[in-house]
């Protein structure tokens, strides 16, 4: 996710709520004390339990489609698609005069079982999400059923009968602290929701009566005010609330020295926030942790990394969380599209990523919690099949040392480079752009694909590999002369076509052309990034010779701006020398990344993997080189944004929907006088 800083503000006001606060929230914080140094509220200095190693339980107490995909899809939005967020499924649920369901989801979904096995992993702690209605009841006009304290009462019950700490996290806040689906309610246009909207006041009456009623419960560890604010809400607005917050639970009887208060720095840079928060107050409160979420999958920066980037940012995120009191609140083992397209196997990137994080977490000075206990979306959001499956256990990577400069040695470890690595004329390439699409020829047409596997539509299937080729063709360099520079190109396709722009409107299409005719207009202008000759996974831009504008995807293949971006730029990558037409369909396994016994253990049983306890079974670098299994290909309707230098506003993995069509699809091939243009395949479960 990119972050981006928030509007400044000297003062700020909320409207009124429709709760009153038990205790006094309109009070200004304190006077500062001198400034301290920022980490020195650590969670040893001041608490008693070990730090955090826990699951959140996500989508009981406060319901999101992942978590609780069973009773979204049981109760349709008009026009049969699911909802996305609580407050609209529960207008489905009075709508059909079923709210009843709500309370059997409850009674249900979570039970003392569950307290028990989260225990039998190891862990020790759980965070437990639930929106402000299941304290104080729903507000006038809302479709929320509570309040509903009870079902916290079972879950610290449960959680002192196992030995497990709780995080008391109140996920969704009155007017909601941001208007995204994970606090409860989705606000869009034509109400789009405003930093105004989140009612302070309400939120400090939630946050007074849970610290009352459970400032008793020895196995009450933390309280999180809030989850996930969004970026808009000014940094001293936020600073204040905050410091309004940790007052009314201390006042409450929540003591610094047995309770932590949790603060998330959401979307915001980290070091401004907590600099900013320091300077609010001084360095007056103790046992206080900022909340981090890390998660790998939102965004085109995400999509466009590579494994290798990923494992490196993971390095990056135990160093931040060294600077500050800190709790990990939310991560998963979901990856951009990129790095799931790497040459591992699932499993061993699930192993590598997972015990990698697990690790690097361990630096936080409260700990961290996993999303989620349980999942439908997939196993990487779902801690019971991916600690079955071994990929939250074992020894965590040792990663070759990097200095930043140069290629990464990593990415050579986990995908080895051909032989000759220099891009020339006649060699295969494919391109990659900035959001981890693939650029291929289908059966019917160009698309962007994905290689995650789900697709099963027919024109998506395994034959569709060769179809990401690419020849690189010239008329002015000679076959095998190095890509440099300034040189122009041809891409000739795996169907014999040659990918051209259209001068009227910048569409980029596949057309066919006689080998010895030479149209501007399937010529390119090759930009090098780095210096000296384009070589394997080397960054590059194509412009059009016919317009001069640059090739970038945005919801298809176009060349419209004569400048280049990052949204523009494209990884070129060097396949094998097997000759276009061939298309293997079960290619023989290579060598695996994975130290070899623990291979052999994989193939054999390849849904639980032994724990990496021995020095033998720890994975060292330089390692052998990894395999690629055979997996469908599959595109995504996921749009560049209009603006492509603007942070996608994807919603989170556990709460995204998924369409089954295939939109933009040709139904009759194209013959040799017709263009193929580009399409976007929607993806399939």
């Amino acid at each position: 996710m990119s972050e981006q800083s928030a509007q400044e503000a000297d003062s700020s006001s909320a409207p009124s709520s429709p709760h009153t606060p038990a205790t006094s929230s309109t009070k200004e914080p304190p006077s500062p004390r001198p400034l301290t140094q920022l980490g020195a509220n650590a969670y040893g200095q001041t608490g008693v339990k070990a730090p955090w190693r826990g699951v959140n339980l996500g989508g009981w107490l406060l319901l999101e489609p992942g978590p609780a995909k069973a009773l979204f899809s049981r109760h349709l939005l008009p026009g049969g698609v699911e909802a996305t967020c609580e407050w609209d499924l529960m207008e489905v649920l009075h709508r059909d005069r079923c709210v009843e369901e709500i309370e059997l989801h409850r009674r249900t979904y979570i039970g003392k079982a569950d307290f028990e096995q989260i225990r039998s992993c190891g862990l020790n702690a759980i965070r437990l999400p639930f929106g402000y209605w299941t304290v104080l009841g729903p507000a006038a006009g809302e479709p929320y059923v509570g309040p509903a304290l009870e079902y916290i009462d079972k879950a610290v019950d449960w959680a002192e009968e196992y030995g497990l700490q709780v995080v008391l996290d109140l996920h969704g806040a009155p007017g909601g602290e941001s208007g995204d689906a994970p606090c409860g309610r989705r606000q869009e246009l034509p109400k789009q929701w405003q930093w105004t909207d989140w009612h302070f006041d309400a939120s400090l009456c939630a946050l007074d009566t849970l610290a009352k009623r459970y400032c008793g419960r020895s196995h009450v560890t933390g309280i999180e005010v809030c989850n996930e604010p969004s970026s808009s809400v000014p940094t001293q607005a936020l600073c204040r609330f905050y410091a309004q917050a940790v007052e009314t639970i201390r006042a409450a009887g929540m003591e610094e020295d047995r309770v932590a208060i949790v603060l998330p720095i959401f979307q915001r840079p980290k070091a401004n926030f907590a600099k900013a928060w320091q300077a609010f107050t001084g360095g007056l409160y103790k046992n206080v942790a900022f909340d981090f979420h890390y998660y790998h999958c939102f965004g085109s920066q995400w999509d466009g990394s590579t494994l290798a980037q990923q494992l490196r940012a993971v390095e990056r995120h135990a160093s931040e969380l060294r600077r500050f009191p800190a709790v990990v609140g939310e991560w998963s083992l979901a990856l951009g599209r990129a790095a799931r397209e790497g040459g591992l196997l699932d499993e061993e990137t699930r192993a590598l990523f997972g015990r990698l994080q697990l690790e690097a977490y361990s630096q936080a000075s409260h700990g961290w919690f996993f999303w989620n206990w349980k999942d439908s979306h997939s196993m990487e959001w779902n801690w019971q099949q991916s600690f079955k499956e071994g990929a939250l256990v074992g020894a965590a990577p040792v990663l070759p040392p990097w200095d930043g400069r140069g290629e990464d040695p990593l990415e050579e470890a986990l995908e080895p480079s051909p032989p000759e690595r220099d891009i020339c004329v006649g060699d295969t390439i494919t391109l990659r752009s900035y959001n981890g699409y693939h650029i291929a020829l289908s059966q019917c047409g160009l698309t962007l694909r994905s290689e995650t596997g789900h697709d099963r539509s027919v024109a998506c299937r395994t034959g569709r590999r060769r179809e990401a080729h690419f020849t690189i063709c010239s008329h002015s360099l000679a076959p095998g002369s190095p890509v440099l520079d300034g040189s122009t190109v041809r891409l000739r396709t795996s169907a014999g076509s040659y990918l051209a722009v259209d001068r009227e409107n910048g569409r980029v299409s596949a057309r066919h052309f006689a080998e010895d005719h030479e149209d501007a207009a399937a010529v390119f202008i090759t930009h090098v990034v780095d210096s000296g000759p384009l070589r394997h996974r080397g960054t590059a831009y194509f412009q059009s010779l016919a317009t001069l504008n640059m090739v970038h995807v945005d919801g298809g293949l176009h060349a419209l701006w004569d400048h280049c971006g990052d949204w523009q730029r494209f990884v070129v990558e060097k396949r094998s020398s097997q000759p276009q037409g061939t298309d293997p369909q079960t290619p023989q396994r290579s060598p695996s990344l994975l130290p070899r016994a623990l291979a052999d253990d994989l193939a054999a049983t390849p849904i639980k993997l032994p724990s990496l306890t021995s020095k033998r079974d720890s994975m060292m670098w330089p390692l052998p080189r990894p395999i690629k299994r055979a997996r469908n290909q599959v595109g995504f309707e996921a749009l560049a944004p209009p603006n492509p230098l603007e942070a996608d506003k994807a919603c989170p993995a556990r709460s995204r929907s998924r369409s089954r069509s295939r939109s933009a699809a040709s139904t009759v091939c194209p013959d040799s006088t017709s263009e193929v243009s580009f399409a976007i395949l929607s993806p399939t479960e």
